[in-house]
């Protein structure tokens, strides 16, 4: 008897850190939005290019990113902390000559349009409407000239279904394994520059970025809406200031990063989130 209530009194205890561990987990799904902040100076120059990655710029916000502020802060994820990259990049401008790195400013290859098939599991379900392709916003500038790609469809409302997180899986893995990680000071000469993968000799190198710009690429490719797609800046535990793509679910919202190889609620990881963008808009907040 004694064994059985022993037994019990475990079971029980168990039970009630199981329940304990899952009204936590669930406690915020959705990162919680703060104040209006001047986007990444990165992200501001990405619009301003004419990049579809983001909605028209508002005059206002380029105003203040044209004012540098230490609140801002330039992304990396490939080892540097910020202090450190500034000094690496510092000295290695000192050593070259300025004409030589505006020339090559203008040296790197487009990208070919990414065609991947509609995965299995993204299907329609319960109340969703299609609408076809051609309807929905055109690939990004640097996808020149690309052949007609097949239909594909894209869906609404705004927020994901569990079923599509293999398809989502799937492609963080894919843009994980194919773009080889590189600065933006050793690919253009610039402390920050965000663009999608830059190709060289076939092979395709990028910082954190530039992995989430080619992540949101293929998603919308393969029929993920865009309303559910918003870049965001975090401070990982190494120091570093670091971008990744978060891709809203009905579940909440789970972050796609160079990092990791699956998509992870944005409250498990150790980061210590600074701002977000408002997805189909140059607008960013706070988060908290």
């Amino acid at each position: 008897m004694q064994i059985r209530r022993q037994l019990n009194t475990i079971v029980g205890a168990t039970a009630a850190l199981l329940m304990s561990t899952a009204a936590h987990a669930g406690a915020r799904p959705f990162m919680p939005r703060g104040d209006v902040v001047v986007p990444p100076p990165g992200f501001t120059d990405l619009c301003q290019r004419g990049e579809v990655a983001c909605g028209p710029l508002e005059p206002s916000l380029t105003q203040a990113a044209s004012t540098p502020t230490a609140a801002v802060l330039a992304t990396s994820s490939i080892g540097y902390s910020w202090p450190e990259r500034v000094a690496a990049a510092a000295a290695a401008a000192a050593e070259a000559q300025a004409p030589e790195a505006a020339t090559t400013l203008t040296q790197f290859t487009v990208l070919d349009a990414y065609r991947p098939a509609i995965d299995a599991d993204f299907a329609p379900a319960g109340g969703w409407s299609w609408t076809p392709a051609e309807q929905a916003a055109p690939p990004p500038a640097q996808v020149a000239e690309a052949a007609p790609a097949p239909a594909l469809a894209v869906m609404t409302p705004a927020l994901l279904r569990s079923a599509q997180m293999k398809m989502v899986n799937t492609i963080n893995r894919e843009v994980n394994r194919d773009v080889h990680k590189a600065t933006d000071f050793d690919l253009y000469g610039l402390l920050e520059y965000w663009s999608l993968p830059r190709v060289i000799d076939g092979k395709m190198y990028g910082d954190c970025e530039d992995y989430a710009l080619e992540k949101r690429r293929r998603l919308i490719a393969a029929g993920v809406p865009e309303e559910t797609l918003s870049m965001a800046v975090a401070v990982t535990a190494r120091g570093e200031s670091h971008a990744v793509l978060v891709i809203s679910f009905e579940s909440g919202d789970w972050v796609l990063d160079n990092l990791t190889p699956w998509a992870t609620p944005w409250e498990e990881l150790n980061y210590r989130w600074v701002q977000r963008q408002v997805a189909g808009s140059s607008r960013w907040t706070t988060v908290g």
